[in-house]
């Protein structure tokens, strides 16, 4: 099994000069929400909800998510937050190029 680690610090490695500026605005809170869903990918809400509060001291994690969301890093799906796609795409060809 490939492994790889997904870190937002790869993704960035691969992203675009827009997704870079985008993600080098955030805020630390911001930041390790962001890390949480590359590593996740798609999450339940409430599941995301408490983890993001009990473990990652995010104190009003739904505010961050919607702004994740409105910047178009995240997306929310039926019951579930998930990395937005042309971010799962950016994982999938890390991947790819780990594979050569």
């Amino acid at each position: 099994m490939l492994e790889i680690r997904r870190s937002l610090a790869k993704l960035l490695e691969v992203a675009d000069s827009n997704l870079r500026e985008k993600i080098s605005q955030l805020s630390e809170e911001e930041r390790k929400v962001l890390e949480y869903f590359v590593q996740h990918i798609s999450v339940g809400s409430i599941i995301a909800l408490r983890e993001l509060k009990a473990f990652y001291r995010i104190s009003e994690p739904k505010n961050v998510i919607d702004k994740l969301i409105s910047l178009g890093l995240l997306e929310q799906g039926t019951g579930c937050y998930n990395l937005a796609k042309p971010l799962r795409d950016l994982l999938i060809k890390l991947v790819g190029t780990s594979h050569r």
